[in-house]
């Protein structure tokens, strides 16, 4: 509870004696700043000098006293109205001891005000907590002279030249780099990645540890930090506060990504080395790891992670977001809504643009985030409890903060400017005609190109190739591949032998009376052996493989020539007619009902961004698509749709769609530049829908289907 402001005479509260008065490094526009330490919460408050000169002469007792003498002692004009600000605000973060009945009672109060339900607790340590395992303030002092090596400049420049050599070697085989990475996306390679992880990390907290020690900056505790039940190692180094020199405190904030740095650079380097085996395993997921959640999760400013507390010893800004927030906030406010709100602060130059421009950034980046994390949550969790969760992340995160502006508005409505009452009634009406007016008539998917009609020629059995044809032009009935079965030729032979010998003996048993069982049995052994002897005909004339229409033939295997041997099912080359080209389109399942036969559409081929040719929509499927007709088409092999199942050879054309899609065949009005297959992004006229009931359909769907309903 907050102290309304005393008479000018009227005695102060008397400040708690743990509290401390630390020397800061100097504002931006040079006055000199301290920081406030409250001990016990383990906080730090940054105040300038006014404060300063106030705390100083708080044993005065009154309001009147200390201005009367922060003006006579200092150039400094103050009024008592400066002493009631900073009485407040030492009063809010409960900086006063409780010395007299009113104060505890006010203690009482705020306590009960705070104090959460058991599910407000619930729900706030679900989402994130600290679990303090080990204070190491000891044993890191211990340890400092082993590891001072590692702050000198010669380790810096080796570290430094091994990883960009590293770097460069990996470069030269990326291939071999990034199929490795695919090869380990197995259980076995996830728990190399976990244990990676957790060494990677430790290492990160250790950096900020000794680098804090170092620096003479205690180390309160060590520990796993749970967000949303994810656990996170944590260091706490919030005393680096103490520092004055800004440069000191981007050292421990940089610490971890520098030692993750390092690692990842010093492991990519080994693995160039190393052969395979399982220490190549090792370094890969040491080095992979560390590259990707160093610059993509530790470096992002965005949150409060290492690169948001080094961007605020770089500026020298601190409470960045907080501060931002507040400038963010403002502006809204003064521009749509025309407030005459004072600004919180004023930063030199175009200060307040960039933070307000770095904040609504940040509120996008957080929102991206939040969303990822809901749907981490709802695949995660199971059924009912993960839509439960997600529903938590949506509303905590993102309407909790959002309709908490919102009434602000609400409270504030007569405040709002006539001219931006008008804009504000424009903006609602023109956000429901968005959500609600089916205005979006496109629908987007994926395929590939291909003719209408083609074929692949696979070999039909194994056998030696005697003659094939050129690529280019054939007509219906020419021989494209012809081959040779030593195996059936034998076979041939011996049933045609074993069936003309059959014959002999039925005539050599012409006119005797008493041979009619032996003449039976001969009989049909010879029809037995005159049919093998047809099916290997029959088999041996399938080797001649002859064009089924006329077309082109095209992607012959390089390695064809005559008497070369190929097995079984083996691809020859492809037969194709490029007068009629259709693109086969993938679309979700909530998208297809909105489609219909005859719907322009447009493809973009994947390779030639600039290149579009027109359709329509001649069919589409009534069944989901299971199995993936191309490989080309799996994402396991770098293509545009998710699919389940083992990789490889063996599996590359029975890949099965992870989601449901439904395939739209749409033929193209000309064929593409390059006469050949591959993949195209589509878009399709179809029926205009509103967002925000596809939105709340889809939402009803999920929970229904999730829910067992």
């Amino acid at each position: 509870m907050i102290l309304s402001a005393p008479q000018a005479d009227k005695p102060l509260p008397s400040l708690r004696q743990e509290m401390r008065l630390l020397p800061a490094s100097a504002n931006h526009d040079g006055s000199p700043a301290w920081m406030v330490q409250d001990p016990v919460n383990n906080r730090f408050f940054r105040i300038g000098w006014i404060d300063f000169e106030v705390l100083l002469r708080w044993h005065q007792g009154s309001a009147k006293a200390i201005a009367d003498s922060v003006n006579a002692e200092t150039t400094l004009h103050i009024t008592e109205d400066d002493v009631f600000a900073l009485v407040d605000f030492l009063n809010l973060h409960t900086f006063f001891r409780a010395d007299t009945p009113t104060a505890v009672d006010q203690l009482k109060h705020r306590a009960a005000r705070l104090k959460k339900n058991p599910y407000e607790w619930l729900l706030h340590n679900y989402l994130f907590f600290r679990v303090p395992l080990i204070r190491p303030q000891q044993w890191l002092i211990k340890l400092l002279p082993w590891v001072d090596w590692l702050f000198s400049r010669t380790t810096a420049g080796i570290v430094v030249a091994l990883s960009l050599m590293g770097l460069f070697l990996a470069a030269r085989q990326w291939e071999t780099f990034v199929s490795t990475a695919v090869d380990h996306m197995t259980w076995s390679g996830i728990l190399g990645y976990t244990v990676a992880l957790v060494l990677a990390k430790t290492l990160h907290e250790m950096g900020h540890a000794i680098t804090a020690t170092r620096y003479g900056v205690r180390v309160a505790h060590m520990g796993v930090a749970m967000l949303v039940l994810f656990p996170m190692l944590y260091t706490d180094t919030s005393e680096s506060w103490k520092l004055t020199k800004p440069r000191q405190r981007l050292a421990i904030a940089s610490a971890g990504i520098i030692s993750e740095l390092g690692l990842a650079g010093l492991a990519t380097f080994a693995w160039c080395l190393v052969p395979d085996g399982a220490f190549r395993n090792a370094l890969f997921f040491l080095a992979t790891t560390s590259w990707f959640l160093t610059l993509l999760l530790n470096a992002s400013p965005f949150m409060r992670f290492d690169g948001y507390f080094i961007l605020t010893d770089v500026l020298d800004f601190p409470n960045l977001h907080e501060r931002g927030d507040a400038l963010a906030r403002t502006w809204i406010r003064r521009t749509l809504l025309g407030f005459e709100e004072p600004w919180p602060e004023r930063t030199p130059g175009y200060g307040n643009a960039g933070l307000i421009t770095f904040t609504i950034v940040t509120w996008v980046y957080r929102l991206g985030v939040f969303l990822g994390i809901a749907l981490l949550v709802y695949h995660f969790a199971f059924k009912l409890l993960g839509i439960f969760l997600m529903l938590i992340e949506l509303v905590w995160f993102i309407a909790r903060p959002v309709w908490g502006e919102i009434k602000v508005w609400i409270a504030r409505k007569t405040e709002i400017k006539l001219n931006r009452r008008y804009a504000a009634w424009i903006f609602w009406v023109g956000l429901v005609a968005l959500v609600l007016v089916p205005w979006s008539s496109s629908v987007q998917g994926v395929g590939w190109v291909h003719p209408e009609r083609h074929e692949v020629i696979y070999a039909p059995l194994a056998g030696k190739i005697t003659s094939l044809g050129k690529e280019g032009s054939v007509k219906q009935g020419d021989i494209l591949f012809a081959m040779s079965s030593p195996d059936l030729q034998i076979s041939e032979q011996r049933a045609t032998a074993l069936a003309d010998a059959r014959g002999k003996e039925l005539l050599g048993l012409s006119g005797f009376s008493d041979g009619e069982d032996r003449r039976a049995q001969l009989q049909t052994q010879q029809d037995k052996f005159v049919a093998e002897a047809q099916v290997f005909e029959g088999e041996h004339s399938r080797l001649k493989l002859a064009a089924s229409f006329t077309g082109v033939l095209s992607d012959q295997d390089s390695q064809l020539m005559p008497g070369v041997w190929v097995k079984s099912r083996q691809p020859l080359a492809v037969l194709l007619d490029p007068t009629h080209w259709v693109v086969d389109t993938y679309v979700s399942q909530n998208d297809v009902e909105r489609l219909r036969i005859g719907d322009s559409a447009r493809a973009r081929m994947a390779l030639r961004s600039m290149e579009f040719i027109t359709g329509h929509i001649v069919d589409i499927d009534q069944s989901r698509t299971v199995i993936l007709p191309h490989s080309m088409l799996d994402a396991k092999s770098g293509g545009p749709v998710a699919t389940l199942g083992a990789t490889g050879d063996e599996r590359r054309m029975s890949a099965l769609a992870r989601d449901p899609l439904y395939r739209v065949q749409i033929a193209l009005d000309g064929a593409p530049r390059s006469q050949q297959m591959l993949l195209a992004n589509v878009v399709i006229e179809g029926k205009a829908q509103a967002w925000l009931p596809s939105i709340i359909e889809r939402i009803v769907a999920v929970a229904i289907r999730e829910s067992g309903f």
